[in-house]
């Protein structure tokens, strides 16, 4: 049975879909909680795993609104992991941003673009 993980977002968590049988993840709101290790380890363990296996395919939409540096790491650990499964996986990362966000978030996806070495980045600016 594939896995499946859906946490609504709170003041401080963002709100997480993962969907291994369609092989999507998506993160969107603010995250800065303070043991962001520990809220996200449950992802990071099942991306470990899902990366070991056969899969295809991987996309991850990421349409944060805020993030502490704490959670910076976390997402980057992340995209990491995916772009150096991408030689034989497809991995797509979709970096979201509003209209009206300010210049460090759409800054900070150009910066994590520019470390992905593999897998396709797109930043898309506009609707979430």
């Amino acid at each position: 049975m594939a896995f499946k993980l859906e946490r609504e977002k709170t003041k401080t968590t963002p709100y997480i879909l993962i969907d291994e049988e369609k092989g999507f993840m998506r993160f969107e709101g603010e995250s800065y909680l303070e043991d962001v290790v520990g809220f996200f380890m449950e992802v990071n363990e099942w991306l470990e795993k899902y990366l070991a296996t056969d899969c295809a395919e991987l996309t991850f939409e990421c349409a944060m609104e805020y993030f502490n540096s704490s959670t910076t790491k976390q997402l980057y650990n992340i995209m990491r992991a995916m772009d150096a499964n991408a030689s034989d996986k497809k991995m797509v990362i979709n970096w979201i941003v509003a209209d009206e966000d300010d210049d460090m978030l759409i800054e900070c996806g150009e910066d994590y673009q520019e470390d992905m070495e593999n897998l396709e980045f797109n930043i898309i600016i506009g609707n979430k």
